[in-house]
């Protein structure tokens, strides 16, 4: 390079490759453009960008100029890419012949390489190297140097970029499997679901999810997954056999760098046909107990990040918490049909308020959890609506968890100004989940909103439930629809119930307000008389307004 004029070649060639930058679409297209502008300023024989693998400690060529072999990656400490790289030092050299490092070219004679620093760490170097002693000047290593630190940037812009295309990705994921656990309450799509998305969030080869037996002695391989689907494998593999074993006593995650070295099971089969070789082992954990895990994959060597970390740390949680709730629906979907004989309603809010409580403290933790992430974007960013939909919603399952607590505390002895429209709306609430497992589809029509009556909230809400339940015990296995219409008239608030179920035999038709009257042999006859007795107590009434073989229509009014 000449040295008149040196400043203006190197603005103007910075403003270059700057311009280049904006248009470069990828990090290997923006390092070529860089090593272009090298090439056309400064007369040299070879020159590469090589990035460092973290993983193997190994300088991979990016780009190069004029290079044999720009695929085989460089070791550290080898040649005068991986001394500069592994010393962290820029080198100047005008002739090979008592270095301690060797050129990338046998041919060449003088060099200058040049380590990329980011955030005080190593990520790459830049290697220039030429025929002719003492070739290049100081003007080309200060220009060089230059040139590599905008390297270095470049490389800072599209690794970020990539990382928050890939958080944007996770979140995204996160929602799609949250919202994909909480309409599951079958056992085995739960664990399906975990697997499928803890593969596709992290990018890994396979995924596998063991469970431990209740003895917690044997591991049984549930699901694996591969990126061509369910990989098929049957393996029961003793704890204390397997590296896996061990986070049953600690209760953590587990790295294996070569899994071949630490598993002598059955399972060894599987890892040598898929050719795994990296673990990460995640433990999914309910109230202290280790349940099971969920491991991650590699086929080559790879040290798991720590977001990696994280987010299957995430996934195993939610699944466990998702696993615990699918349980407890299902005992209170079954309790229900016992209380039901017995015709103890009221122990349907004992019922909910212990799964509300159970919800509850894995709910705050998820929320302190989202909390300390952090994600904070700005207010043109659609991330920033996604994060604030995530949070509402959080916020939304709280007080879900709160108004059913609230409903098992109900004094049943007091009596309020409460909206109809909303006792309605929560006691729906309660038991949609219900009604979506029966198929049963429902519709709210408020012809006046805000219905304030003086009621008792509990008792009021009791003969609702019991309506709706009523109503869906009429309907066939295929399903049906329940209306519901909410209107006022004379000074009275109605509530108007519709189903298209089976209906009422004419035969029982005119005593189904008596006690212990059902034509159901899991029925004891007792909720229509409890409700009728609930709204006599509130000056109110309940009818029986039409039924036939396409379904029948209650309605019951209080004084407002």
């Amino acid at each position: 390079m000449e040295t008149t004029g040196s400043s203006l070649r190197v603005i103007n060639a910075l403003n270059r490759v700057q311009e280049s930058l904006d248009q470069a679409e990828t990090i290997h297209s923006a390092l070529n453009l860089i090593l272009d502008e090298l090439v056309t300023a400064i007369k040299l024989e070879t020159a590469l960008i090589g990035l460092l693998n973290q993983n193997n400690q190994e300088i991979e060529v990016q780009v190069s100029f004029a290079l044999e072999d720009s695929t085989t990656p460089i070791p550290m400490k080898q040649s005068i890419v991986g001394w500069s790289a592994f010393h962290n030092r820029s080198v100047h050299l005008g002739n090979f012949k008592n270095a301690r490092f060797t050129p990338i070219n046998k041919a060449s004679t003088s060099a200058i390489a040049i380590p990329m620093i980011l955030e005080g760490k190593v990520i790459g170097v830049m290697s220039l190297e030429h025929s002719n002693e003492d070739h290049f000047t100081d003007e080309d290593f200060s220009f060089v140097k230059l040139i590599t630190n905008e390297a270095s940037k470049a490389v800072s812009y599209f690794w970020l970029t990539g990382q928050l295309k890939t958080k944007t990705h996770q979140l995204q994921s996160m929602i799609r499997l949250s919202n994909e656990l909480v309409a599951t309450l079958d056992r085995n799509s739960i664990l399906e679901n975990l697997t499928k998305e803890a593969r596709e969030i992290i990018s890994c080869h396979s995924t596998a999810l063991f469970l431990f037996n209740n003895n917690k002695e044997i591991l049984e391989l549930h699901t694996m997954l591969g990126a061509q689907g369910v990989i098929e494998a049957e393996s029961k593999i003793e704890a204390n056999q397997s590296a896996i074993g061990s986070v049953l006593r600690r209760a953590k995650q587990i790295e294996i760098g070569n899994i071949l070295y630490t598993e002598d099971n059955d399972f060894n089969a599987v890892i040598k046909r898929e050719g795994l070789s990296s673990m990460l082992i995640t433990p999914i954990i309910f109230k202290n107990e280790v349940i099971g895990v969920l491991n991650a994959y590699s086929q080559e060597p790879h040290r798991f990040s720590d977001d990696e970390k994280r987010i299957l740390m995430a996934i195993s949680d939610l699944g466990a918490i998702t696993l615990e709730n699918a349980r407890l629906y299902e005992r209170t979907f079954t309790s229900e049909e016992i209380l039901r004989k017995n015709d103890k309603l009221t122990t349907l809010g004992l019922l909910s308020a212990e799964i509300a409580h159970e919800i509850r403290n894995p709910l705050t933790v998820i929320k302190l959890l989202f909390q300390t992430l952090d994600l904070k974007f700005s207010p043109s960013d659609p991330r920033t609506k996604d994060t604030e939909l995530i949070s509402e919603k959080i916020n939304h399952l709280e007080i879900i968890v709160e108004r059913v607590l609230g409903f098992s505390n109900i004094n049943h002895n007091t009596k309020n100004q409460n909206s109809l429209n909303d006792l309605t709306k929560e006691s729906l609430q309660l038991i949609r989940l219900k009604l979506k497992q029966l198929k049963i589809t429902l519709v709210l029509e408020e012809v006046d909103p805000q219905i304030m009556v003086e009621v008792n909230k509990g008792q009021i809400q009791q003969v609702i439930l019991n309506l709706v339940f009523n109503a869906s015990q009429a309907m066939p296995e295929a399903g049906g629809a329940i209306k519901i219409r909410i209107y006022k008239d004379a000074g009275r608030a109605f509530f108007n119930i519709r189903d298209n179920g089976r209906g009422i035999p004419d035969s029982i038709k005119g005593d189904i307000f008596e006690s212990f009257l059902t034509n159901r042999s899991e029925g004891t006859g007792l909720g229509l008389s409890i409700s009728k007795g609930i709204l006599e107590s509130h000056q109110g009434t309940i009818e029986l307004i039409d039924t036939s073989p396409s379904g029948s229509k209650f309605e019951f009014s209080i004084p407002i």
